[in-house]
């Protein structure tokens, strides 16, 4: 009887999109963990992309992925053009950072995008170990306390909940970030997602929750003071539109004044 052979999926390149890698200066060391961060609520995932490309010392930019789908946005920083889906590397923590700073224009685009990002990070040029992606909890009103959730492979649950990570029992994610780690989850890539609560503008105190977090699961040391005062910031300038807007109603709630006064009686 002849030995039973485990086949591994391998996915396909996806058809609309590819990445383009410039700088074959650095080899990117087996094992790497690879980390997006796409333009969601909260703008949770390029907040925390551009701490750490922002602080880790030796990070390089290497690459960009493209799409037909792309919107018709450029973005600039200084006046230097940069385009919208960047890829470094950090050969010291051996981190594949992926910053999207621009939506998709339809949402078809994310599973063609997910094939070309698991097929190069599968390639023998990469050989990647993890994906990690982010995504925001809404909530409503002032948000106090930022705890990071996780959801993951059943063999990497012990792992994660030794950096104190709160399991969401049951949800769904959607977007970009579901298709990689669907994508992920049907080839021989470890994938989870971290999440934590945010407004529906941009939050950067939960993205000092998450980067404290990655500061423990890879020897990291990002700073993450800035994001939470800007965060308070934020927080403050909320608080003092909604006194604001409290006080209007309670104008508009008054009595009008008439609009002729009486000066004195007549009898």
């Amino acid at each position: 009887m002849p030995s039973l052979v485990k086949k591994e999926y391998i996915c396909e390149k996806g058809k609309k999109s590819s990445i383009v890698i410039y700088d074959f200066s650095t080899e990117i060391k087996p094992g790497s963990t690879m980390i997006l961060g796409f333009a969601g609520i909260g703008l949770i995932g390029p907040i925390v992309a551009n701490a750490l490309i922002e602080q880790l010392p030796d990070i390089k930019e290497i690459g960009f992925v493209t799409s037909d789908y792309l919107p018709p946005i450029s973005v600039f920083y200084d006046g230097v053009l940069k385009h919208p889906f960047r890829l470094y590397y950090s050969p010291q923590k051996n981190l594949i950072i992926g910053i999207s700073e621009v939506p998709f224009q339809v949402s078809a685009a994310y599973n063609d995008l997910s094939k070309t990002i698991n097929n190069w990070a599968l390639s023998e040029d990469v050989r990647a170990k993890e994906i990690v992606i982010f995504q925001g909890i809404p909530q409503r009103g002032i948000i106090d306390d930022y705890p990071v959730y996780y959801a993951a492979e059943s063999h990497m649950i012990e792992q994660l909940e030794k950096y104190g990570l709160k399991k969401v029992e049951k949800g769904i994610i959607v977007g970009p970030e579901a298709t990689v780690l669907n994508e992920a989850l049907a080839n021989k890539l470890q994938a989870f997602a971290l999440f934590t609560p945010v407004l529906e503008i941009p939050t950067p105190e939960g993205a000092a929750s998450i980067l404290e977090v990655l500061n423990q699961m890879y020897n990291l040391n990002i700073d993450t003071s800035k994001l939470i005062e800007e965060g308070k910031e934020m927080k403050a300038k909320m608080l003092e539109l909604a006194e604001k807007a409290q006080q209007f109603q309670r104008q508009q709630q008054l009595p009008e004044e008439p609009k002729e006064r009486y000066t004195q009686y007549f009898q």
